[in-house]
């Protein structure tokens, strides 16, 4: 492959993996997983644990999406994406507000009670690996601990005097 072909694959694949981010975690829409990815899509977050195709990563956002109608997702700050080969890496930063159903879909614990009004505010760095110009898998470390203290789901660990 030319050195111009790599580029343009480069870019071709941080416009999949931007209009993803966009669409998929900060609009909640699940068309694009089928527009995007690959059949044999894999995601795995710490906040939701690894999801094996495209039916149960549909299934997590719309979950989430109730949970927290308001939830936004963006680039963090100035950092750009990083793509390399099959491999794009996005720092972002998202947010919002529990105000719909109890939700339990987190690795520990679970949110009781409807409307809480609990705010989330967290970021993370997701690495896509992408074949074809379909995203195979997304793999992200996230302030997951920062989440479920901020839900109150774990407490904030106190400091010795």
């Amino acid at each position: 492959m030319s050195l111009e072909e790599e580029q343009s694959t480069r870019e071709k694949n941080k416009q999949v993996v931007s209009e993803y981010t966009t669409e998929f975690w900060g609009n909640g829409n699940t068309d694009v997983v089928d527009k995007l990815c690959a059949d044999d899509f894999v995601s795995d977050c710490p906040l939701h644990g690894r999801r094996q195709g495209k039916a149960q990563v549909k299934k997590m956002i719309l979950d989430f999406r109730e949970a927290f109608p308001d939830f936004v997702i963006h680039a963090y700050g100035s950092i750009p994406m990083i793509a390399e080969n099959d491999y794009v890496v996005v720092r972002w930063i998202g947010g919002g507000k529990h105000t719909g159903p109890a939700f339990d879909d987190l690795p520990i614990g679970r949110l009781q009670g409807q409307n809480t009004g609990r705010v989330i505010q967290f970021s993370g760095t997701t690495i896509y690996t992408l074949r074809d110009g379909k995203i195979i898998e997304e793999v992200a470390e996230e302030g997951a601990l920062t989440a479920l203290q901020q839900l109150g789901i774990l407490s904030s660990a106190s400091t010795a005097d």
